[in-house]
Formats: C-alpha cells, structure tokens, sequence
C-alpha cells in the first residue's frame, strides 16, 4: 500500500512540472496557506496570457474561430543526471517517466577521473543516443574545475603555478570538445568553502578561464555551483562571494546548487531559503543533483512534492536537475523516484 502510495504521488508531482499547471489535484495530499499562495505564485510566474488573431485569406479577423493550442515542451527545465554507464537503457524509450524529462546533466560523466580517459568520438555517440531518447533541450556539462582540490584530479593540487594554469584551461578547453556539445557549464564550482584557483592563480585567472570558455563555445551559458545552501551561515556566504564576484566583473551567467534533503521538509523554512538564497541572485539558479530522501517512503513523497512545489514557484528558480531515478543512483534513503 506504501508503495504504491509513492509510486502515486510521485508520478503526479513529476506530472505537475511536466504540464502547464492549470488545473488542481482533486486529490491533493498537501494542504495549507502555503500550498494556496504556491498555486498562486505559479500562476503569476509560470504562465502567461496568449492571444490568437486568425485571419482569413483577405487577412480579414474570423470571429469565434475554433483554435488547439498544444503545449509540447514545458519553459521549465525538469533534467536528469545521467548515470556512470552513458549507455541508455532500452527501457528508456518505452517509460512514460522518460519522456517526463526535457534536459540531461553529465555530472557523473564529466569529473576528473573520467574526462582524462575519455574517447570523444565513442562517447559522443553515447551521448547523443540519450539525446535521442530523451530529446533534451538542454545539457548540463556540470563542474569544470572545482575551488576544492578534493573534487579536482589528484595531482592537481600538487602542481606549480604555472602547470596548473595549464591544467585549469585545458580542462576548460575540453568541455567544449564535446559532440554533441553541452550549452551549460558550471565553470567554477565548490567556491563557498575553498578557493584553490584564486590562491594559488590570483583573481585575474577567473576571468581568463570565462573568457576562454566563451571564446571556444560562446552560444553556452557559464556559470557557478555552490553546494548546499540551506542554512543562514552558507545563504550569506553565497550572497558575500556574489557580490565579490560581481564587484570584480566575472562574467558568470547562472549558479548552481547542487543540493540534497533528507527531511523533514519545513515547508516554511525552505520558502525563506528560497526567498533569501536564490530570488535574489543576479543570474537565473538551477538545482543540481537533486535527492529528497525522507525515513520512510509516504515522508520522501511528501518532501518530494513540498520541495517541487516551493522550487516551481520561486521565479529566479529555472531547471531541476535530478540525481537519477533508481536507489542505486542515490545516496539519501528512499530518494528513488522509481523502484
């Protein structure tokens, strides 16, 4: 009964960022001001009026003319990160769940340890047979370099100034080698607790690695990832590196949260986080590597839907990206959107 419960409600959250949000659940588990002021702000931010003029043959107006509009792809990007295994499975072609997703993140695919060793060719063709499968209007590249040497390639930290320029733009120089190529980078990445980059390369190499960026692929979007930004001490510690940021003219053009919850979800908590962390942003912000797990799978669904819920009505608020489908995916317990 659990089971299908969440099998439910999740399908229907999944459902909701799918569809242009005109109609309201007769079943709506969730309940409450905020849900109404939610429903309220989705429909300010999330729609908006469209008026059709049909014209005959001697561009006259036909009055009361019969008009079918077909929303085919939702403005809303709802991705899913791709797993290790780039190869897509057969069942993807056939899910409906699939077909739910209108973007793909590499971020498993695109760290240090797998780019050194990557066929571009081979993987391309990978790449663009999940294309084909989920027909995305975005991919996510994910993290170029990191601020913190963990997340960078072992011998990164160990190198000289001079080496590690040449790694950093190089690394920079391979993102957009990709074919099909990624429109979304999260150039710099991690930069809230470290900053081995401006340390050991000065502010100026921040610029130089956008400018190169730009300059090898300059239809895409580079941007920042931060981890984790739901507390008072990490909200202020994005709003202090922003507007460093800004002040030295780093052309960044989105940030990406890369964040997870195990719950409970406070539905009040997490609309001022989004209130005060991400309306504020000069640049559009996108969740990344999302999981919301919960103790049970009734309290993961129900988190699931408050988080979808909030995030779709904050309006500087433009994609989700989530972890993956399947439990072995995921780290947080009962995260799975599947089973």
């Amino acid at each position: 009964m659990w089971v299908q419960y969440r099998r439910t409600l999740t399908a229907f959250v999944v459902a909701v960022l799918c569809i242009a949000p005109a109609w309201r659940a007769e079943n709506q588990i969730l309940q409450g001001e905020w849900v109404d002021a939610s429903e309220a702000a989705i429909e300010q931010h999330r729609k908006t009026d469209v008026t059709v003029i049909v014209l005959d043959r001697e561009d006259r107006a036909v009055h009361r003319a019969n008009v079918r509009v077909v929303l085919n792809r939702h403005d809303f990007v709802l991705g899913l990160t791709l797993p290790n295994n780039l190869t897509p499975p057969k069942k993807c072609r056939t899910l409906p769940v699939y077909r739910c997703f209108n973007a793909i993140a590499l971020d498993r695919y695109t760290d240090w340890s797998r780019t050194e060793k990557i066929e571009l060719k081979q993987e391309g063709e990978r790449l663009q047979a999940w294309q084909t499968a989920v027909d995305p209007k975005r991919t996510h590249f994910g993290r170029v370099i990191s601020a913190d040497p963990a997340r960078n390639h072992d011998r990164l930290s160990l190198l000289d100034a001079v080496d590690l320029r040449d790694a950093v733009l190089a690394r920079v120089e391979l993102a957009t080698l990709f074919d099909p190529v990624p429109d979304e980078y999260d150039l710099y990445a991690d930069l809230l607790n470290q900053d081995i980059i401006e340390r050991k390369l000065g502010q100026g190499m921040l610029l130089r690695m956008f400018d190169q960026a730009e300059a090898g692929r300059p239809q895409a979007t580079y941007g920042l990832r931060v981890r984790a930004v739901t507390s008072l001490r990490t909200g202020r510690k994005l709003a202090s590196t922003i507007q460093k940021l800004e002040i030295r003219q780093v052309p960044f053009d989105h940030v990406t949260i890369e964040q997870k919850f195990t719950g409970p979800i406070q539905a009040g908590s997490l609309k001022r986080m989004l209130d005060e962390h991400v309306g504020p942003l000069p640049v559009p912000a996108t969740l990344a590597g999302l999981e919301v797990g919960g103790p049970t799978p009734v309290a993961s669904a129900i988190n699931l839907e408050t988080l979808l819920r909030l995030a779709f009505a904050q309006p500087n608020l433009t994609g989700i990206y989530f972890a993956g489908l399947f439990q072995d995916e995921l780290l947080e317990e009962n995260a799975a959107l599947l089973d």
